[in-house]
């Protein structure tokens, strides 16, 4: 499988999530299928950023399945907004950054620290997101 093939099934299923896909167990189905058409991509270079991206796909399953309060919710709204795979990669990058300085402020404020460190794990995409398309992965 070429890597873009591999980039945008990805980006279907990033597109997808809330919109078509609206269950954590199917997103995760189509996330595992992504896992599989991962290991086919040509090249070990390419194999391996595709490899690096099913991290953050993987931890938009996790989210999706974490049990929602409104601090959470939020946050996760947040980055869902951010990991869109619309716009320039530099408008990709700015959304990023602020989604992350966002999550911040939704995480200073949470009533738990447990929804604090929760909402907090959300900003790990999108930081990785933002070194890949700074080329620092890849």
């Amino acid at each position: 499988m070429e890597y873009g093939d591999f980039d945008a099934a990805r980006r279907r299923i990033v597109a997808a999530w809330g919109r078509e896909i609206t269950d954590p167990d199917e997103l995760a189905a189509a996330v595992e299928r992504l896992h599989e058409q991962a290991r086919t991509v040509d090249g070990d270079a390419a194999r391996a950023k595709a490899i690096r991206y099913l991290k953050t796909m993987d931890d938009l399953v996790d989210a999706a399945r974490t049990p929602v309060s409104p601090t959470i919710r939020a946050a996760s709204d947040v980055m869902m907004r951010a990991l869109t795979p619309a716009g320039t990669p530099a408008e990709q990058r700015a959304r990023a950054e602020a989604a992350i300085a966002e999550i911040g402020r939704i995480a200073a404020a949470a009533p738990t620290l447990a929804e604090r460190d929760s909402a907090l794990e959300m900003i790990e995409p999108l930081v990785e997101t933002v070194d890949v398309l700074d080329g620092r992965v890849g």
